[in-house]
């Protein structure tokens, strides 16, 4: 785990005592340089002097989680940033307004899912002058996630089942998918190639794919496209003239699906 670091620039800069926006600003870095040394080294704060949006990051704790430094732009903001929808609201009537938006989630550029929240503040004018941001990153609290559900997948408790609680055929097949994926360990988000097509070839020993439908369910699961997922069932041994020796059997029903979206796309 990285250590926590926390950086302040707005302290150094020589302001005007009738500055009101910047000593704000002032205040607001002494409170995320206190707020440093409580969080844990997966939470970045970040204040934006939101004047100057070309090097708007003046006070900074943790800026490992999105790789931000002092000095950085507006825009070096996690992908799917919902802060930004702040700034295209209608300037509010009343005199110095705030406005927030909290618990929704962004990601990095490397694909990392972050929870986020932002605080604009606007000046008397109107105006946004500030803006309080904190990204929390998921990636330990999935992958512990991950480590429980194949602790307890194989629970030994008897379970009673009756007519109607027994379940249907698309239930089984997101159980036995879901349970295929925490075995893997790692959230689907972090997975290279090799660690889904594992989740393939686990999913073809439950035999998932003689079911029609399959294909396009596991490549929704596993964030890819319904191709890639043929093509790691042909990297399996599952080639499209359904020939692999002791896995013909098994891909036939591949092979009828390919059959099945080639005329749908005719």
């Amino acid at each position: 785990m990285k250590q926590k670091t926390t950086e302040i620039s707005t302290l150094d800069r020589v302001i005007d005592a009738d500055d009101e926006s910047e000593r704000m600003l002032q205040v607001l870095a002494s409170v995320l340089e206190g707020l440093g040394g409580i969080v844990s080294p997966n939470t970045e704060l970040i204040l934006h002097d939101m004047r100057n949006p070309s090097h708007s990051t003046i006070a900074l704790v943790n800026g490992h989680v999105t790789g931000r430094q002092i000095g950085d732009p507006i825009i070096a903001a996690p992908v799917d940033d919902k802060g930004f929808e702040l700034l295209l609201e209608k300037r509010p009537s009343q005199k110095g307004m705030s406005a927030s938006i909290s618990r929704y989630r962004s990601r990095t550029k490397d694909g990392r899912e972050l929870l986020s929240a932002t605080v604009l503040l606007r000046n008397r004018k109107g105006l946004p002058f500030a803006s309080v941001c904190a990204n929390a990153d998921l990636t330990d609290y999935q992958l512990l996630h991950a480590a429980l559900g194949r602790l307890i997948a194989p629970s030994s408790e008897a379970r009673e089942t009756t007519a109607d609680s027994r379940p249907n055929l698309d239930e089984m097949i997101e159980e036995i998918v879901s349970e295929a994926i925490q075995r893997a360990g790692i959230p689907v988000s972090l997975m290279d190639k090799a660690e889904k097509l594992k989740v393939v070839s686990e999913l073809t020993k439950r035999g998932v794919f003689m079911i029609k439908g399959a294909v396009e369910r596991v490549a929704q699961a596993l964030g890819v496209t319904r191709f890639t997922v043929y093509n790691y069932l042909e990297a399996l041994g599952f080639p499209r003239n359904g020939k692999a020796g002791a896995a013909g059997k098994e891909a036939e029903p591949v092979k009828a699906a390919r059959k099945t979206t080639r005329r749908r796309a005719g």
